[in-house]
């Protein structure tokens, strides 16, 4: 029975000790990116949703797996922008869905989709807004 008592006690402890050597280790992310925020959400390998905008814009919008991120790469001549990449924040209710990014204290982006139309908004800090109607 010592021997049953033994094991029964250095189990755990062995577990404990296995976990922690499997564990591998955290390296902090110091790599640079052009979004505002990076990429967290998984996507499927379908090609993005293309849209037509007003100013002669465009923007190819893909949504994550489970709705809460969208990857826009945008190319807006008004603002300057030659496809741009930039990841929202956000979520789907009912038919909309609505994603906002305002990780930047300089600039706050949204994109908001319905059906086959979608807008994309800027509203910089000063209160200067510039918005494009977009349709697939």
């Amino acid at each position: 029975m010592r021997m049953t008592a033994k094991i029964a006690t250095t189990l755990p402890v062995l577990a404990l000790l296995s976990a922690c050597a499997t564990t591998a280790p955290v390296t902090q992310d110091t790599t640079d990116t052009p979004t505002p925020e990076r990429a967290t959400a998984a996507y499927d390998r379908m090609a993005p949703a293309p849209y037509t905008c007003t100013d002669d814009s465009t923007i190819t919008a893909k949504q994550s797996i489970n709705k809460e991120q969208v990857m826009l790469n945008a190319t807006l001549p008004k603002v300057q922008w030659a496809e741009q990449p930039i990841i929202l924040n956000g979520e789907v209710k009912g038919e909309v869905a609505s994603y906002v990014n305002d990780s930047n204290p300089e600039v706050v982006y949204a994109w908001h989709m319905k059906g086959d139309k979608g807008i994309f908004a800027m509203k910089w800090a000063d209160g200067t807004e510039y918005q494009v109607n977009c349709q697939i």
